[in-house]
């Protein structure tokens, strides 16, 4: 069940071909997201995509303002590339948590005035698809010769819902540690390659240092943020994608040795004071990119924060940030690779003009990408130059980060990624887990009682 991803398809990265037609044999290839005759056929079939009665395409993205340069950047190019089939985009922010996930959702239920929007997170994409709030690309993409596999690799597979296409996947979500290049090496230490949770601890004890105002912390595991994801981002190296079950799926796995191994690593930084407590990151509201910008921690898990960075404006700093791998248990224990697709586009069903919106998909897709890479994005598509998405990445901050770590842990791709193949009632599981490290964080419960007790909630849950 915890799936190893063959990326043997990686290899066509510079030989795929970019089919954007709307036929087999009339598609672009890569470099004409023009699209040529498909382009003009798709405009013809939309039916309204003439100077007379242009289509405007509405376009929901769940990333704030931060992101709005290079979405304008994608749209201006499409629009200026689309304008003589009457094509053009506008986009919108909506705020990706429950409230701002339920105002889109409602918005599409109620009819066609969103064309395409962005999925974040399979739990996500699948009760969408299920209830028909996300188009099936099945015909398009047979109709185009368009292959969502080929063009990123069989974990595509993985974000299928009931084996079809709903959504185009833009982002490849491949992580690691975030360090202060700086501090590791005025404490004389190398930017790890390979290392065991005990070899990170001890790198947190060397880089913590000061007290009070002036106090540096190892480590950052921003709990207040996500309660979970940081320490899965670890297991799931030993355990695989599927690391809330075990390998049937018929029940949960939080008494693996691995969780409790993981967990007390993380309790072990917050009580040593290499890290910031649970309830210090709740009470005082910290935030990570200002805590690593202010140079208050050597390090955090957030690679997002490339973005943030590049704002020396906001957050100004003059050190270089550098990239690890997570630690694992022990030298024997890294089996896969933390790894997933994200940003996934998907068409409204009722959406009057599919045929147009579905060109923008693939447009954002593949030439698009390369504009998010400039926010730290990195692209899904295998079909881009490594060398042009590395400078996308670090373009206008080529000084603040480190190229070669950079492409080690974020942007060269790996064939062992680890992801989920078994979602049996995975929201109530998660819940359960959520509120049982949370009882954990605040020592209310010990690492052994917490997980003793989120399994047995899971295992109730799943035996229902």
């Amino acid at each position: 069940m915890k799936k190893t991803v063959s990326c043997s398809l990686l290899c066509l990265a510079m030989a795929t071909s970019l089919l954007t037609g709307c036929g087999n044999s009339g598609g672009a290839a890569a470099g004409d997201p023009k699209g040529g005759e498909g382009a003009a056929r798709t405009a013809k079939n939309d039916g309204k995509a003439s100077a007379s009665e242009p289509v405007v395409l509405h376009f929901w993205t769940g990333l704030g303002a931060s992101a709005d340069a290079s979405h304008q950047a994608i749209i201006d190019e499409f629009n200026e590339l689309y304008k003589d089939q009457g094509i053009s985009v506008e986009f919108e922010h909506f705020v990706n948590d429950s409230n701002g996930n339920l105002k889109l959702e409602t918005n599409l239920l109620g009819g066609s005035e969103i064309d395409l929007y962005v999925t974040y997170g399979l739990t996500q994409l699948t009760k969408r698809a299920e209830g028909n709030l996300a188009l099936d690309l099945s015909e398009l993409c047979a109709r185009d010769g368009f292959d969502v596999v080929a063009s990123t690799s069989s974990m595509a597979e993985a974000y299928f819902v009931n084996g079809k296409p709903y959504s185009l996947p833009t982002k490849l979500d491949q992580y690691g540690m975030v360090v202060n290049k700086d501090m590791f090496d005025e404490a004389g230490l190398e930017i790890p390659t390979s290392w065991t949770y005990d070899e990170f601890l001890e790198v947190c004890k060397k880089l913590t240092h000061g007290e009070g105002e002036d106090k540096v912390y190892g480590m950052f595991w921003n709990t207040g943020q996500d309660r979970s994801g940081y320490v899965k981002y670890l297991a799931c190296q030993t355990l695989g994608g599927d690391n809330y079950y075990t390998e049937d799926g018929t029940a949960t796995c939080f008494d693996d040795p691995v969780w409790q191994a993981t967990i007390e690593l993380a309790m072990t930084t917050m009580k040593e004071g290499y890290a910031p407590t649970h309830a210090d990151t709740i009470t005082e509201k910290l935030n990570m990119a200002n805590l690593f910008a202010g140079e208050k921690i050597a390090m955090c898990m957030g690679p997002w924060l490339i973005n943030t960075l590049k704002d020396t404006a906001t957050y100004p700093h003059d050190f270089v940030t550098a990239f690890a791998p997570y630690p694992v248990v022990d030298e024997n224990s890294r089996n896969y690779t933390q790894g997933g697709y994200g940003d996934m586009i998907c068409i409204n069903p009722r959406s009057e003009h599919v045929d147009a919106a579905w060109e923008f998909a693939k447009f954002y897709m593949t030439k698009g990408a390369l504009y998010m890479a400039e926010r730290g994005r990195i692209p899904a598509y295998n079909g881009l130059d490594k060398e042009e998405v590395v400078k996308a990445v670090l373009s206008g901050a080529e000084d603040l980060f480190d190229a070669d770590t950079a492409v080690s842990v974020l942007i060269e791709p790996h064939d062992n990624y680890a992801y989920s193949t078994i979602t049996t009632r995975m929201p109530e599981v998660q819940d359960a887990f959520y509120e049982e490290l949370e009882a954990i964080w605040t020592e209310k419960k010990t690492v052994e009682e917490g997980l003793a007790d989120a399994k047995e909630r899971g295992d109730a849950i799943l035996a229902k």
